[in-house]
């Protein structure tokens, strides 16, 4: 490799473009509701809550907002972190809603229906010290992974 190609390669981010919070933000958004759905298909079909999602969504978020707003602070960091739990969160709720929606009641209307800051209440009452652990893991590698070095 030409030293002179191996200084115009990076691996993380864009070399010469400016940090962007706003489509940072976007990328996390966007892999946060990808990492919920991908949560809600895993629970539904195994019937589990596997602790390995929450770190997938957490690196999901944290790499995207890492390659698409290439900052260098930590609001890139805490951003990733909130955005992690948001998926995480909204993984919970739309396993819970698939769960409940029937014949009757569909998904959309399951959704629209449900009292959503009590069902979030329920989540965090019937959790296990376990479940906060991972919570804390994936948000973690959210904050971690944001913040390009």
């Amino acid at each position: 490799m030409s030293p002179r190609f191996a200084d115009d390669v990076i691996l993380d981010g864009v070399r010469g473009r400016e940090s962007n919070l706003p489509f940072g933000i976007l990328a996390g958004i966007v892999a946060a509701a990808i990492g919920a759905g991908i949560w809600m298909a895993v629970a539904i079909t195994t019937g589990l809550q596997v602790g390995y999602v929450v770190i997938a969504i957490g690196a999901m978020v944290g790499l995207a907002m890492r390659v698409v707003g290439n900052g260098r602070s930590m609001i890139f960091g805490i951003v990733g972190a909130l955005l992690t739990l948001g998926g995480c969160l909204g993984g919970e709720i739309l396993t819970q809603v698939q769960r409940a929606s029937s014949e009757q009641s569909d998904f959309y209307h399951t959704l629209v229906t449900t009292n959503i800051p009590l069902l979030v209440t329920n989540i965090f009452q019937q959790a296990d010290t376990m479940m906060y652990v991972i919570y804390a893991i994936g948000i973690f590698e959210g904050y971690k992974l944001s913040i390009r070095k």
